[in-house]
């Protein structure tokens, strides 16, 4: 009976030892795991986030942070980290912190130009943008209003000061611009005669309307309400 005593009291000791080894150890390897997550994918490149800090990678780079890009496409990453190969999702944490976004957001890389561009829809028609920041409002050729179903001879005439010199134009308002889930209503446009310019420039009008982020060849634009 005392032997029985004494085995239940060691395997009881056991037991709480080990839970307490676990307390111990489990956190310590949870904070180990690095903060590595994507927030952009792309054919051959991703945006990689390591702790705070953002960077638009090719396939084949290696951050300052130590993370090399292995592969990209759209829908995931592999990635390499202090010796350890991990395939990430959008949005996926290395440590399975999985962050929900609460506001729609796009992540835009510049291209060979420095430019961005990304695809939306004005009133549920889709199109293709170029972001433009020194326009004041959405602006597009009367060619590309046609061919949209826009009336933009319904909107008030005026003119608009371009790179080619002054050009007739027409001032309306756009019920609804999309751009990766992150709706904008009311947006004032001009739609300038002719076909010019060849892509649809999305100005102010629209981005004052979101909250916008630049840094080291990456746009951010996030839904503000």
């Amino acid at each position: 009976m005392a032997n029985w005593i004494g085995r239940s009291i060691k395997s009881s000791l056991c037991k709480a030892s080990c839970l307490a080894l676990l307390c111990v150890v489990l956190p310590s390897a949870v904070l180990a795991v690095p903060p590595v997550e994507i927030v952009g994918l792309f054919k051959n490149q991703a945006v990689v986030q390591v702790g705070s800090v953002q960077r638009l990678m090719k396939v084949g780079q290696t951050s300052p942070e130590g993370v090399e890009l292995l592969s990209a496409d759209t829908a995931q990453a592999q990635v390499r980290y202090q010796g350890e190969t991990y395939t990430l999702s959008l949005s996926n944490r290395v440590h399975s912190g999985f962050r929900q976004a609460e506001k729609a957001s796009v992540t835009i890389p510049s291209d060979d130009m420095g430019q961005y561009r990304v695809r939306g829809a004005i009133n549920s028609q889709y199109v293709n943008f170029l972001v433009d920041t020194g326009a004041s409002v959405l602006a597009m050729s009367s060619r590309e209003a046609g061919r949209l179903g826009i009336d933009y001879e319904r909107g008030q005439r005026g003119q608009v000061q371009t790179a080619q010199g002054t050009a007739d134009s027409y001032f309306l308002i756009i019920d609804r611009v999309t751009v990766a889930g992150i709706i904008a209503h009311n947006v004032q446009a001009a739609i300038i005669d002719g076909n010019y310019p060849v892509e649809i420039l999305l100005g102010m009008s629209f981005l004052r309307q979101v909250s916008m982020q630049e840094n080291s060849g990456v746009m951010i634009l996030t839904q503000k309400f």
